[in-house]
């Protein structure tokens, strides 16, 4: 997505900011995702949950609209419904509060 038409997130960081991270069981993880851990360690998958599992920069987007595309029989404009990010969720992803205030 491009920034321009990102706007509408709030991170709550100031110029130049970045967001905190910590370490769990030895990983260096954002302080959100660090934040919800436990709800990440307890996750139980549904019998028909599709779960991506792609190491960093390793197509990880590609293999979502594969899915995707798959999932939509082909179908481009089911496809376009919406943003990456917004049709598949990261299990570990959580954004700062939105400018909503939540």
């Amino acid at each position: 997505m491009a920034l321009t038409k990102m706007k509408h997130l709030n991170l709550n960081l100031k110029k130049n900011e970045r967001i905190g991270v910590d370490y769990i069981k030895g990983i260096l993880q954002p302080t959100p995702t660090c934040d919800i851990w436990d709800e990440i360690w307890n996750f139980q998958a549904k019998p028909d949950d599709l779960l991506i599992s792609t190491y960093p920069k390793a197509g990880t987007t590609w293999t979502q609209e594969i899915v995707d595309m798959i999932q939509n029989d082909g179908n481009i404009e089911k496809c376009k419904r919406a943003p990456t990010h917004l049709r598949f969720a990261f299990i570990e992803g959580k954004l700062p509060s939105l400018s909503s205030g939540k």
